[in-house]
């Protein structure tokens, strides 16, 4: 913008010494003609007895010793003639065809060296004079603009670490100067009221589900006395589901609470990925489906790996509750996740699907809470890791956990 800007400004500045230059030519001609023909008036041709250094007066029948020029400017009634060399110590000549004083038109000219070098001098001048104005406004103006662009930069920066959780992230600025200081400050009092309310939310929910689960456990343990039946095994699998679903709420807020890198580990997603197979693949083969482990180059990475256990597991849950008869756990690259062959999900639907509580299933008919990408989710923000849910190839879902800072 600031290169622009002067650009405009230089063209500006270049039109306006272009037409200043050539208006001040036309005035310094008018005035020398107006000049000439003053001279003219007062003198009679016949009277004059020969050329000066400042001036040449002719009668228009006596012009044969002059330069060719003269008599070619004489035919068109007179005008500026730039001679190739020295003529009575001038190059450049204004000649005029005027009537003297008895009427008889003559020949009257006079240097113009001077009023050129004049012009010249100014021009010169005016064109080092906007160099100079140029050169403080650019820069001026890119002292302006890395200015403002840094202040921007640690705006976009906020802007960033907001988005991706870290809601501690401020940009600093305290003054006032001017829109982008405003912009920033109150960017700064959102997010310290956002802040709040997040903080106010989780802690919320963390204590409702850490409140339920006390009441719950004395539901539990009441049913358990009952005697044995069909309506206590159900009456048990719904206090167990319930407190499941407690658990999952406060295992989300605590991951989306957490910040800095402490429980960090450096973590073969391949050896990681051999260790959850060993684990899993028993249960997936009990719930009579087939399981399958893929590692293609698998990279190591800088995580917590309790929760990639969580997050993984959650992963294999959904594909054993929702997926087909084929559940595989991959870890190719900078990626570890499930896929199975399933039904899948609409792809308009990937966005939603993540969030907390949110099922497609909206007469809850089937087995699940609704949470278990939302945790999954919450592990990707927690590791700046991407969350990428694509259609697997014929059927079914594909989750992945991406790193992109290893």
């Amino acid at each position: 913008m600031t290169f622009l800007l002067s650009l405009i400004f230089a063209i500006g500045m270049a039109i306006a010494i272009l037409l200043a230059l050539s208006f001040g030519r036309e005035a310094v001609m008018q005035r020398v003609d107006t000049s000439l023909a003053g001279l003219a008036a007062a003198v009679a041709s016949d009277e004059v007895e020969g050329d000066t250094f400042s001036v040449i007066i002719r009668p228009l029948s006596d012009l044969g010793d002059l330069p060719r020029k003269f008599t070619k400017v004489a035919e068109r009634g007179g005008g500026t003639i730039n001679l190739d060399r020295e003529f009575k110590r001038a190059e450049v000549w204004r000649v005029q065809i005027a009537n003297d004083s008895d009427g008889t038109p003559i020949l009257i000219a006079l240097p113009l060296d001077d009023s050129e070098d004049a012009l010249e001098l100014l021009g010169d001048t005016l064109w080092a004079t906007s160099a100079v104005v140029l050169f403080f406004t650019l820069s001026i103006g890119l002292a302006a603009g890395f200015w403002a662009q840094r202040r921007l930069r640690k705006i976009n920066t906020t802007l960033d670490q907001l988005a991706s959780g870290d809601l501690q992230a401020r940009t600093g600025i305290e003054r006032s100067f001017d829109d982008l200081d405003a912009l920033a400050r109150q960017l700064d009092r959102t997010a310290v009221e956002l802040e709040r309310l997040v903080a106010q939310t989780r802690h919320l929910s963390a204590s409702l589900a850490h409140d339920l689960r006390t009441p719950l456990a004395r539901l539990r343990a009441r049913l358990e006395m009952l005697p044995d039946g069909e309506e206590r095994g159900a009456a048990l699998e719904e206090a167990a589901r319930l407190s499941g679903i407690f658990d999952t709420i406060m295992r989300v807020a605590r991951i989306e609470a957490a910040h800095g890198t402490e429980g960090f580990e450096t973590v073969d997603l391949g050896e990681l990925a051999d260790e959850l197979a060993d684990i899993f693949g028993p249960v997936v083969d009990e719930n009579g489906k087939r399981f399958a482990l893929t590692c293609e180059n698998p990279a190591t990475v800088f995580a917590d790996r309790k929760m990639l256990v969580q997050a993984i597991a959650n992963l294999i849950q959904n594909a054993l509750v929702h997926g087909g008869q084929d559940v595989e756990l991959f870890a190719s690259g900078q990626e570890i996740g499930v896929s199975d062959n399933g039904a899948g999900v609409d792809t308009k639907f990937f966005s939603e699907i993540t969030k907390p509580m949110v099922r497609l299933d909206t007469a809850r008919e089937t087995d699940g809470t609704g949470l278990g990408l939302a945790l999954v989710r919450a592990v990707a923000e927690r590791h700046e890791a991407d969350l990428v849910l694509s259609e697997n190839n014929p059927t079914g879902l594909r989750v992945a956990l991406k790193f992109t800072k290893m």
